[in-house]
């Protein structure tokens, strides 16, 4: 069974604590965090007040996904929440390692989110230091995220390179595509629109474990 993150940057931002007490007595990993604030892509999601509600409201482990151009003052931010996972962007790190060595001062697991036209061999020096890798399976282009169906092959790479590293996708995932990223290697689905789009958010969580 693969391990189910919902993302709530995808879900009602007018409804987001019925949206937890729908999810509290799910059996989900953890609640998925999108942290973006227009540096990194052109987008704006939650602030710590928001990010400490959600905390105060849910059981659930956190995992939060830090797509910003300076993630260092988060990561003392979110240290008190007790972050089960952090990622940090490749692409914005000048020193990937610094960065890994923070993510585990704030008390979470590191992994390293790369997006679609990253490649992976460049970090492959990473491989001791790492605890998980996401890779982004659609782009934030303003066309509504689809799924690329090249980051299947991206996925059994990584899985190969990375064979002691938990493998993360995001992006576009919906219950057609799922069976075949677990087959080529995802532990991890990050869930968005598939889940918080459906009127009965329990039931596509249901259908995603199924």
């Amino acid at each position: 069974m693969p391990y189910l993150h919902p993302s709530l940057a995808s879900a009602n931002p007018l409804k987001l604590g019925e949206t937890l007490i729908k999810l509290a007595s799910h059996p989900i990993s953890t609640l998925h965090i999108d942290i973006e604030d227009t540096s990194f892509i052109s987008n704006i999601t939650f602030g710590m007040k928001t990010v400490n509600a959600i905390a105060r409201s849910t059981k659930h482990p956190l995992s939060f996904h830090l797509m910003l151009a300076n993630p260092f003052p988060w990561l003392q931010w979110i240290a008190p929440l007790r972050p089960a996972w952090i990622f940090l962007h490749a692409e914005a790190l000048a020193n990937p390692a610094e960065g890994l060595a923070a993510i585990r001062q704030a008390g979470a697991r590191a992994g390293l989110a790369l997006n679609p036209a990253t490649p992976l061999a460049p970090y492959r020096y990473l491989k001791d230091k790492l605890e998980g890798v996401l890779i982004m399976t659609s782009e934030p282009d303003g066309a509504g995220q689809h799924f690329i169906p090249a980051m299947r092959d991206k996925i059994a790479e990584a899985a190969t390179h990375f064979p002691q590293t938990e493998i993360w996708a995001d992006g576009g995932i919906d219950i057609s595509v799922a069976p075949q990223l677990i087959h080529a290697g995802a532990r991890h689905l990050v869930l968005g629109r598939a889940v918080f789009g459906s009127s009965d958010i329990p039931q596509a969580l249901r259908q995603f474990q199924e």
